[in-house]
């Protein structure tokens, strides 16, 4: 019988009448008994691990067995106790309670009590059973992991610290299980961690607990790791896991990548100076030279014919001048390298209404403006651009550009217009056709920054583009 195996019984009772009565019981509910009568009998096995459940008379002939009582549950760690006694002293009853005894009966015993003892204590055995056989296969797979996995419990005491985490953080097992384990979090954080803990358990409310997020925590040397943690609340264990993977060679990466990205584009803008460059000494002057021999073919000019088609040569080569000298403001507006961000929004504002017909008011605080190079192209480039979308988006004649801190260490732009607006629910990635990109790439050359972009806005009210940088972000290019 499956119920013989898995739950036998030690009966430990000197009295045979009471001794013939709780066995009545204990073989009617299905259980293997095995019995002694005396101190000695009971202390001379083995097999403590074989017992799910003790029964202790408290007075046997050779001595008193609430003196054993710490032994006995240092010997059979998985067994419950229950204390029979002809004694009615409270004393007794409390000390026994006080060693965590299942339960205490007064003789003579009455059968009934005994019994839902018996079927209550069976049941949170098979309960604690799986639990345990959980547990231990919990166990095994995190002292297998690759990731360092930790478990503390309510009070913030680490449970369990796996070879990983030892690995990760410097301490061993045995230095680290007992301790807090905000000796694992830097400043501030150490400080307020069990209040953390604490929030959690009254509100059921975190912002750690059942997500992913990336922190710091903290070498045993001091050093501070960068980590992604996820933690998850066991209930039933009363222990929180975490699983800890250390990701500094993935940011170590993300920061090269960074970098490279920022470098191209540095690069890509120098090109660009290089060709505005090559457009405004060689080109120009060369178109200049052209329009210099022009005027001196239409001098001598023999006939009407001759003197127009050189004429109209003349108008084409003015307007040559006008795209190269326009284009070449483009790339790179001399007065932005030379004056500033804020010169060169002015300029850009009567750039913007002589060829798109786009009245642009400006709003600029020039002791905020940006003075990094890098800084000063990003922001002119995505101002100009968010204003090409205006041009063709919004059916708007007019827009305004606004430039102010919004800390010590913050600027805000913003750009606003009374357009026909959009729902920001729907809205989607838009190429600009007058300057080659789109919203995505705004963000994108923003991030190069560190720069923050939004848009609000609705359906026939307009649309404003906020866009936010570190007065310090990026660095100064070299000349």
């Amino acid at each position: 019988m499956s119920d013989r195996k898995r739950f036998p019984v030690l009966l430990v009772e000197p009295d045979p009448e009471s001794r013939l009565q709780i066995m009545q019981i204990l073989s009617l509910e299905g259980f293997q008994v095995d019995t002694v009568e005396t101190v000695a009998q009971l202390m001379d096995r083995d097999n403590w691990s074989d017992y799910f459940l003790i029964i202790l008379e408290h007075e046997l002939p050779d001595g008193r067995t609430d003196e054993l009582l710490p032994r006995i549950q240092h010997l059979a760690k998985d067994a419950e106790l229950i204390i029979i006694t002809s004694r009615t002293e409270v004393q007794n009853m409390i000390l026994a309670f006080r060693n965590e005894i299942a339960d205490y009966f007064i003789k003579p015993v009455d059968n009934e009590l005994l019994r839902k003892s018996l079927q209550r204590i069976r049941a949170e055995q098979v309960v604690s059973s799986k639990l345990r056989q959980t547990q231990a296969q919990l166990n095994a797979i995190v002292e297998a992991a690759i990731e360092a996995v930790i478990t503390i419990n309510r009070r913030g005491m680490i449970h369990s610290f796996n070879p990983a985490a030892e690995k990760m953080f410097g301490y061993t097992a045995s230095e680290a299980i007992g301790q807090n384990v905000s000796m694992l979090t830097p400043q501030p954080i150490r400080e307020n961690h069990d209040h953390y803990i604490a929030q959690y358990l009254e509100t059921g409310i975190s912002n750690i607990v059942g997500a992913r997020r990336e922190l710091q925590a903290c070498h045993r040397n001091g050093t501070l790791i960068p980590i992604e943690l996820s933690v998850t609340d066991l209930p039933q264990f009363e222990i929180f896991a975490g699983i800890i993977v250390d990701i500094s060679e993935r940011k170590q990466a993300e920061q090269k990548q960074a970098e490279l990205t920022r470098a191209v584009a540095v690069a890509a803008q120098r090109e660009r100076r290089q060709l505005a460059n090559i457009l405004h000494d060689h080109l120009q002057q060369l178109l200049i030279g052209v329009r210099i021999h022009l005027g001196i073919a239409r001098k001598e000019a023999h006939s009407e014919s001759e003197n127009l088609t050189l004429a109209r040569a003349d108008e084409l080569l003015n307007q040559s001048l006008e795209v190269t000298r326009s284009l070449t403001a483009e790339l790179n507006p001399v007065v932005l390298h030379e004056e500033g961000l804020a010169l060169a929004l002015e300029w850009l504002a009567h750039n913007m209404l002589e060829r798109y017909n786009l009245t642009v008011t400006l709003e600029l605080d020039h002791a905020v403006s940006p003075q990094a190079e890098l800084t000063k192209i990003v922001l002119y480039e995505c101002i100009r651009e968010v204003l090409f979308n205006v041009v063709k988006h919004s059916q708007a004649t007019h827009a305004h550009v606004c430039m102010h801190p919004v800390s010590d260490q913050d600027v805000e732009i913003t750009v606003t217009d009374e357009g026909v607006g959009f729902d920001p629910q729907h809205l989607e990635t838009h190429q600009s056709d007058a300057g080659g990109m789109g919203l995505s790439n705004i963000e994108f050359r923003l991030s190069l920054i560190k720069g923050k972009f939004r848009l609000e806005s609705e359906i026939g009210k307009g649309t404003v583009a906020h866009i936010i940088v570190s007065k310090d972000a990026g660095e100064p290019e070299s000349q």
